[in-house]
């Protein structure tokens, strides 16, 4: 599955502060280009924005992956960066289902573990990051 993400000034600057970033370099495009970037730059955990982008019943059918919602826990999430992605460039983003397992568990029966990873590259087709989430579904409510 493909889609693009524009970083956008304005939505790194409300990352930044919601996140607690405090490096002028994602303010300020003086400050950015005296390090080295072409603008500001996009804190770490940025491409988490994706998920606005694709609502989770289309991400799931695109993808071919079902899971009921009311038993999946967030499980890890990994980052990993070739540079930081910076304002003013659309990000070219294809996802996949790199990992689909269930293993037996405990009290919540068997969990099966998928995760999904998404591969950016910039204008050039160079990559700048991939990131991985996985999701944990409990196969019953592991509070019952």
């Amino acid at each position: 599955m493909t889609f693009d993400l524009e970083i956008e000034r304005d939505k790194v600057r409300e990352f930044a502060l919601a996140v607690g970033e405090d490096n002028p370099v994602c303010f300020d495009t003086e400050e950015a280009q005296r390090a080295g970037f072409p603008d500001i730059v996009a804190p770490p955990t940025f491409t988490v924005t994706q998920m606005w982008k694709l609502p989770v019943a289309d991400r799931e059918r695109r993808l071919g992956v079902s899971l009921d919602r009311r038993r999946v826990l967030h499980g890890e999430q990994e980052f990993v960066y070739r540079r930081l992605p910076f304002a003013g460039e659309i990000l070219s983003a294809a996802m996949r289902i790199s990992r689909d397992e269930t293993k037996r568990g405990g009290r919540g029966g068997a969990m099966r573990f998928v995760t999904y990873e998404t591969r950016f590259t910039d204008a050039q087709g160079e990559e700048v990051l991939t990131a991985h989430y996985t999701l944990i579904e409990t196969s019953k409510d592991p509070g019952a």
